[in-house]
């Protein structure tokens, strides 16, 4: 079975981009796998890092900036966050693409994933870990659903039968003032009641970084508990395993495959340079901060750098 696992990167991600190919690749053995890179502007080293990557294909996609200058962007993010929308026009020969985020792993067999059925669906996604139902209801949106847009199957001979590019365009230009996720705004309206919702594991998101937060209940708490341990594809979100002060459940597995790519020695040398974020000063004087464990939530109050815990609660 052949899979085709696109990403989007600029020269800043290309290395966790590295990363997250060859799990694929060790993940997948019996399978062909193609990479396309989709981009504005790579440097040379960039593209013969990637070329490092053996047992696949690659395909590289070169696209202008210009063509999404009018689209909204959230601060934290850039350009290259809209790339993905163009990926089924930019690959009229394929009818269906993995799309990725440059900070995932592949875990396990994509075969599952990739026999989903989206048979009038322009695309299958996992609901994001919180926020789902404010997202829903200053989208307007119908089906409840909010997906995180950092994993994405598409349905790429759909989306250009119904033109799908040209929809996200023109609701992200004329409703940019309740845009707040640029392109995972506009991509969750268009795919409102045209989706299919995955099992989390196909992208496990580890919430360590906000005090172990996420927003499940019943049934989805447990799909969401089974995928932490069982993850087909985890998303590291927060601060990268490539960076001290990580606390991701999957770091130790991304430098696994660090360790097998051809920029091990460089990622090692970036790690050792880099510094555990500091805590903002103003958080030493006074703080009053949630960590969560499941339903549990943990109310801390600092003062001049003494922690107390001030209760616990059911949420």
């Amino acid at each position: 079975m052949k899979f085709n696992i696109a990403y989007a990167p600029d020269d800043k991600y290309i290395n966790q981009t590295i990363v997250s190919m060859v799990s694929a690749v060790e993940n997948n053995k019996e399978h062909e796998l193609e990479f396309i890179i989709i981009y504005s502007k790579l440097s040379d080293e960039s593209i013969r890092k990637l070329k490092t990557v053996q047992n696949c294909q690659l395909r590289l996609l070169q696209t202008d900036e210009n063509i999404f200058a009018s689209l909204p962007l959230s601060h934290w993010v850039t350009v290259q966050a809209w790339f993905r929308i163009k990926l089924p026009d930019m690959c009229p020969d394929l009818d269906k693409i993995l799309y990725l985020d440059c900070d995932t792993l592949i875990l396990g067999d994509l075969s599952e994933l990739f026999n989903t059925n989206l048979d009038g669906k322009y695309l299958g996604g996992v609901k994001d870990v919180w926020g789902v139902e404010k997202y829903c209801k200053r989208l307007n949106m119908t089906s409840g659903v909010y997906v995180n847009s950092g994993m994405l199957l598409l349905n790429a001979d759909y989306c250009r039968q119904e033109k799908f590019f040209d929809k996200i365009v023109d609701f992200a230009n004329n409703n940019a003032k309740i845009i707040d996720f640029c392109d995972q705004d506009s991509i969750n309206k268009i795919a409102d009641e045209k989706k299919i919702v995955l099992h989390p594991k196909f992208n496990f998101m580890d919430t360590w970084w906000r005090g172990g937060y996420y927003e499940f209940w019943g049934e989805e708490e447990q799909e969401y508990l089974n995928a932490k341990e069982n993850a087909v594809i985890a998303h590291l979100t927060g601060l990268k395993p490539a960076f001290k002060g990580c606390g991701n459940k999957y770091k130790d597995r991304w430098w696994e495959y660090a360790k097998i790519t051809a920029i091990y020695q460089e990622l090692l040398d970036d790690y050792e340079k880099s510094k555990i974020p500091a805590e903002p000063i103003k958080d030493k004087i006074f703080s009053i901060k949630n960590r969560y464990e499941g339903k549990t939530k943990i109310k801390i109050l600092t003062i001049l750098g003494i922690r107390i815990i001030l209760k616990k609660k059911s949420i």
